[in-house]
């Protein structure tokens, strides 16, 4: 409290016994205790028992609430205030503050839903990569929770404020700079404040309503209530700052509108940046650095948001979202970094699949390999040690399609006793042509004669897509 004094309970003791005219034993006799044990409680030695300090409640006439607080008594004004009221709230009014303190919840949480509706819809439609809709999905689901739990949280704690509010008394006595609050509970002040104007650190506007913060706890005045020329609106005025933050003039106004949208939709641009390039090279985790070219528009909002905080303007939105939206590019972002050891481009799986096989593999415009002894598996069935995927264009394929159907390398089905030693990756619904050769006996297509662990090279031909993906594994085979 602005300029205020600490004070013991024995200090307070000690102040009220004198206002009121009492030496320690007339105080005790009151009390039935003795003198000794009034002394002990004003040096602090001993605290009052409950029983005894409603007893001195009533010879104080002060809520216990003052005597046990640390803050300086509250002297009796001798001049009259300049402003007085009385709040008595109906839950009609409490259900109007409350119905306008949530709309800013329930209207991030539609846009929220409704951006990524759209989002996803568009990608689906684009055909995107399945990890890119996860990834959305995930996004998605994580902002869902975040806002359902921010909503239950606000109305759970809204509705203790709405029990205690109701059933209390709110009495406002306005003097220079401060003013005095009493809160009364069947006829009976239950707690006393001086609040200093300047200790107010916001002031929401909802309607017909004021809404005080102070010390994290809530006050709502009724302004239809207040006198044109009262404190309060004159403190609104001279403190725009603490006015839940003056709103941004129009140009301002439309630039953190902007750069706020904007934020948000870096994740969801970036996203689509990384479908089309891998639309275009099929190496989804290689084009994650694409999320670092969108970086600049939510260091922009963080920048903006200061600059509107300067200007005395509502700016949270710009840094919360700033800050959220530049974490997630930068985590994103750096899985091309992370995974880079893990991919490659070059020509050797096939070669080795041409010499160890015996078989000619069409000229090719992309491969994309990877080294899954890198890292951990959980995969369901065996151990993988490389895939590699190879696309080809339709010319490259013809004559090739026709050697592989009568390649005796090449079967079209695979027999139901062999599915179980087909590498997790064997997509029998997808693919058209299969090899699967044991690197350990040297046999195409056959079941081990023996149980044991074996090395595989799977071979997967889909003359839809014209892609080919060689699958290096090893797995246990039990007879």
């Amino acid at each position: 409290m602005k300029g205020g004094l600490f004070m013991t309970v024995g200090e307070k003791i000690q102040y009220y016994r004198k206002k009121i005219g009492l030496s320690q034993e007339e105080l005790g006799q009151k009390m039935l205790v003795s003198r000794q044990t009034v002394s002990l409680w004003e040096m602090d030695k001993t605290l009052p028992t409950v029983d005894n300090l409603i007893r001195l409640k009533k010879i104080f006439s002060v809520p216990i609430d003052d005597i046990l607080s640390e803050t300086e008594p509250i002297e009796e004004n001798k001049n009259e205030p300049k402003e007085a009221y009385v709040f008595k709230y109906e839950k009609s009014d409490l259900k109007e503050v409350f119905k306008k303190a949530r709309f800013p919840l329930i209207k991030r949480a539609i846009i929220f839903t409704l951006t990524c509706i759209v989002l996803f819809v568009f990608l689906v439609a684009a055909g995107a990569n399945d990890t890119i809709i996860g990834l959305l999905l995930g996004y998605f689901l994580i902002g869902v929770i975040s806002h359902i739990k921010g909503y239950f949280a606000y109305g759970k704690a809204w509705k203790v404020s709405e029990n205690r509010i109701l059933k209390s008394n709110y009495s406002y006595e306005i003097f220079d700079g401060y003013f005095i609050l009493n809160i009364s509970k069947n006829e009976e002040i239950t707690r006393t404040l001086k609040i200093y104007f300047d200790d107010i650190e916001k002031i929401q506007s909802f309607g017909n309503y004021l809404v005080l913060q102070i010390a994290g706890q809530s006050y709502i005045i009724k302004k239809d209530t207040l006198i044109p020329e009262s404190a309060f609106i004159t403190f609104c005025n001279n403190t725009p700052n603490k006015v839940e933050a003056k709103k941004p003039k129009d140009k301002l106004k439309m630039i953190s509108i902007l750069l706020f949208v904007l934020s948000i939709c870096t994740i969801w641009g970036a996203l689509i940046g990384v479908a089309i390039l891998s639309g275009i090279n099929q190496a989804m985790t290689e084009n994650m650095w694409v999320f670092f070219l969108f970086l600049p528009v939510p260091i922009a909002s963080i920048v903006f948001g200061f600059y509107l905080k300067k200007k005395g303007y509502k700016y949270k939105k710009n840094v919360i979202v700033g800050v959220i939206m530049a974490a997630l590019l930068c985590i994103y972002g750096s899985f091309t970094f992370i995974f880079s050891n893990i991919y490659s481009h070059s020509d050797e799986p096939i070669l080795n699949a041409e010499q160890i096989l015996n078989i000619d593999i069409p000229e090719h415009y992309r491969i994309n390999t990877q080294d899954w002894t890198k890292g951990t598996q959980s995969v369901p069935r065996g151990y993988i040690y490389s895939t590699s995927d190879i696309y080809f264009n339709d010319t490259a394929v013809e004559q090739f399609e026709k050697n592989i159907s009568n390649d005796a390398k090449w079967i079209s089905d695979i027999p139901n006793d062999m599915v179980g030693i087909t590498s997790y990756f064997c997509d029998i619904q997808t693919s058209d042509y299969y090899i699967i050769y044991n690197k350990d006996t040297n046999e195409f297509n056959k079941l081990p004669s023996e149980s044991g662990t074996y090395v595989f090279i799977n071979v997967l031909y889909n003359a839809k897509s014209n892609t080919m993906k060689l699958v290096e594994y090893k797995i246990e085979y039990t007879k």
